[in-house]
């Protein structure tokens, strides 16, 4: 994965994305005569919440749509996974590190894009003017933890079914994992409904990835050896 093409496309994106969001809401709040009342806090949270929130969000979606389901049928398609399942491996060993292979260089590049976010906004900007540095416990669990474990458990059940299965419909529950929260989450905020730094929402997205990962160790007993040779062979 990291000597490909389109690694280095994402890495400059993400580069790109970190480097526009610091500067373009730096320069903006530091124009705004506001900026340090108390009466503007909730709308610093909420535009800190949105960054945080949606920088991890958006770099990971984009690492599991481009080498998951596509780089497994390829693999599939040219025996890879034949002769890694023929080794003296297991298929949990060869699922668990596909997925990590995938999830833990785009969750570093995406945590590491946010905190940079986050840092250059408050320090130059919100700390200068207020005083305080915005950034709650919830929301730094909802979108450094709690997300993110919820992305991994999306990309473990696309892992197995491209292994047990066919790859180009295991990425589907993806793209409505993806596009729900990226239109859910501004939905619920914009009626009211979903507060980011709230102790209520990170305590129910918490509850909602328990309920993905258990259902994850349900579907594993699908993932065994013949399904995995089967799969590769077309049947």
């Amino acid at each position: 994965m990291f000597g490909t093409r389109a690694f280095l496309i994402i890495c400059s994106i993400s580069f790109l994305i970190t480097a526009a969001a610091s500067a373009a809401t730096s320069i903006i709040l530091y124009r705004k005569p506001w900026i340090g009342m108390a009466e503007a806090w909730p709308l610093l949270e909420l535009i800190i919440g949105l960054l945080a929130f949606f920088i991890p969000l958006v770099i990971i979606m984009v690492f599991i749509w481009g080498f998951s389901g596509l780089q497994l049928a390829r693999e599939k398609t040219r025996g890879i996974i034949s002769s890694l399942i023929a080794a003296p491996i297991t298929p949990g060993q060869l699922w668990i590190g596909k997925s990590l292979a995938i999830f833990i260089p785009g969750y570093l590049i995406s945590a590491g894009s946010a905190m940079i976010v986050i840092l250059t906004v408050n320090l130059s900007v919100i700390v200068p003017a207020s005083g305080s540095f915005i950034f709650p416990l919830p929301l730094f669990l909802v979108s450094l933890v709690w997300c993110p474990m919820l992305l991994l458990g999306t990309l473990l059940f696309i892992i197995l079914f491209s292994l047990a299965g066919n790859p180009d419909t295991a990425i589907a529950p993806s793209f409505i994992i993806g596009f729900g929260l990226m239109m859910g989450i501004p939905i619920g905020m914009a009626t009211g409904s979903i507060d980011l730094a709230s102790w209520d929402f990170s305590l129910w997205f918490l509850a909602g990835t328990a309920a993905a990962w258990a259902s994850i160790i349900i579907l594993v007993r699908f993932l065994t050896r013949e399904n995995i040779v089967l799969s590769s062979k077309g049947s």
